[in-house]
């Protein structure tokens, strides 16, 4: 049996992107199969690439005598292809390797960027490290599309949905004197749009309904400080409430207690939060970018706004606020759509096909 490695981020995970990897790396495990996982994130090679000029270089060339043994299988987040790239060349021209790369994001690249020289040339970039791939796994149709767009043969591109971690998100009494709450759950990174969220909910005239926002702050510290800096510039500060995402009962608690769920995102690829959401009945005010619209319908179980709108927020927020039947409505379709579809088991049953079949 061919040993596998996992090259991928933060353990335990940090994102939904390295759950999701983490939970692949489970499946196999849990198979029988020879398993090592390596999590990349915090290995010296990674913090040489910060080096000017041959930081990347450098890089590659630690992880390709880290790995030189690594016979076998290796299955790497796609982030970190720019550090294996030797690694895989070395690989594929005088080992027996097989390699499979996770793709959940295209950094810098999309496909309705305008500034097309800037588009050409991430996109070589990557087309050229996934060139490398046996298979690629992505987790949305939007991906997908994006992937193959490189010229990359969609026939190696395979679409495998997550899951939600159901027994770890339980349901938890309300309480009668908690004021009604929105609720984002979402790292404290600008990618995410919080910026727009808070200035949306500075704009709405309830102020019964309170904004709680959920993350990771050792992501981006200085980010965050902006954040609250802003709630207190908008007068917010008994309005608006920071919480840790690593307090899983907090996250219960906040699922539960919620009657809206936000996530003014800038791109997503797919977006686990929002099917989490989903299965806490809740309706969805999202944009409409990447593959959300495969998740949220508009006027359906969510309202949909463009990005970098703080005003299309409000107004949405607005409409949920003062309908409490539209609200209801629109989570009871949030529920049905996922009540019978991603389970993990499921994603590891389309990833063990697409494993044995390469």
């Amino acid at each position: 049996m061919n040993k596998v490695w996992f090259l991928i981020g933060a353990i335990p995970p940090q994102t939904g992107g390295e759950l999701y990897n983490y939970k692949l790396f489970q499946c196999l495990e849990q198979e029988g199969f020879d398993t090592e996982l390596i999590s990349l994130h915090k290995k010296l090679a990674i913090r040489i690439s910060r080096m000017p000029v041959v930081g990347n270089l450098l890089a590659n060339i630690a992880l390709a005598g880290l790995l030189y043994k690594s016979k076998g299988i290796l299955v790497e987040d796609h982030y970190f292809t720019r550090y294996l790239f030797l690694t895989n060349i070395i690989k594929r021209l005088f080992g027996e390797n097989r390699i499979i790369i996770l793709v959940h994001s295209l950094y810098g690249y999309d496909t309705n960027d305008n500034f097309w020289l800037r588009k050409l040339f991430k996109g070589i970039k990557h087309r050229i490290r996934l060139s490398l791939a046996d298979i690629i796994i992505t987790n949305s149709q939007y991906s997908r599309h994006e992937i193959v767009s490189l010229g990359i043969k969609s026939s190696l591109v395979h679409v495998i949905s997550p899951g939600i971690d159901r027994e770890k998100l339980k349901f938890i009494s309300q309480t009668d004197n908690e004021k009604p709450q929105i609720l984002c759950v979402a790292n404290y990174l600008p990618g995410k749009g919080l910026i727009y969220l808070i200035k949306a909910y500075s704009q709405i005239n309830s102020r019964n309904f309170t904004l709680h926002l959920i993350g990771n702050p050792s992501k981006t510290s200085n980010y965050c400080h902006r954040l609250k800096k802003m709630v207190v510039k908008y007068n917010l500060t008994e309005n608006v409430f920071f919480h840790n995402g690593s307090d899983k009962e907090t996250l219960q608690k906040l699922y539960s207690q919620a009657k809206i769920f936000v996530l003014p995102t800038l791109k997503e690829t797919f977006g686990i939060v929002l099917i989490e959401a989903m299965h806490y009945s809740l309706p969805i005010i999202t944009t409409k970018v990447g593959a959300i619209p495969e998740l949220i319908t508009d006027g359906e179980n969510g309202l949909l706004c463009p990005p970098r709108n703080s005003e299309a927020l409000a107004e949405a927020l607005s409409k949920l606020i003062e309908n409490p039947d539209l609200r209801k409505k629109m989570g009871e379709i949030s529920h049905q759509r996922v009540a019978n579809s991603y389970y993990w088991q499921q994603t590891y049953s389309n990833f063990l096909s697409c494993f044995k079949n390469m």
